[in-house]
């Protein structure tokens, strides 16, 4: 959030971000708001077809726990699309950029250091110390379809 210039999105609207260049493997998302709800679809539209790939976000305190993802966009050109679900009333702060070597992903990728394959349907907990600041969870398939669940729970 430091060196970017972020997009306001009001509450029921639709903004997109286009990268044309092949070369631009991911890109990073970055969201939050000022202490209210973030309600939010994320989706990224590759090809020719704009076939879309979804992903809801909904937080409850938007200042106090911010939205960070890396999504890959492989064979450009891609779109990234976030519309703003909630009400009128909580606009949310918006950053879309090609993710650097140096990066989110290169910084998660480095100190990975456990993985497990869950099978569909399946439920897993981690349990964590109340002291972690934040939490990287990398989700990765061998090209079928993801659907997932992630929760916060206190």
């Amino acid at each position: 959030w430091d060196n970017s210039s972020p997009v306001i999105v009001q509450g029921g609207s639709l903004r997109t971000w286009s990268f044309a260049n092949p070369a631009i493997e991911s890109v990073q998302v970055l969201l939050k708001t000022e202490g209210r709800p973030l309600d939010a679809d994320v989706e990224l539209w590759q090809g020719p077809d704009n076939t879309p790939h979804k992903m809801r976000v909904y937080v409850e305190d938007g200042a106090l726990r911010t939205f960070n993802a890396v999504i890959g966009t492989p064979r450009g050109p891609n779109t990234v699309a976030i519309r703003n679900i909630g009400q009128l009333e909580f606009p949310l702060d918006a950053v879309v950029r090609p993710d650097r070597d140096d990066g989110l992903a290169a910084g998660i990728a480095s100190v990975a250091t456990r993985s497990e394959t869950i099978q569909g349907g399946a439920l897993r907990t981690y349990p964590f110390n109340p002291t972690v600041d934040s939490v990287a969870i990398i989700l990765k398939t061998d090209g079928r379809p993801l659907n997932a669940r992630i929760e916060l729970l206190q």
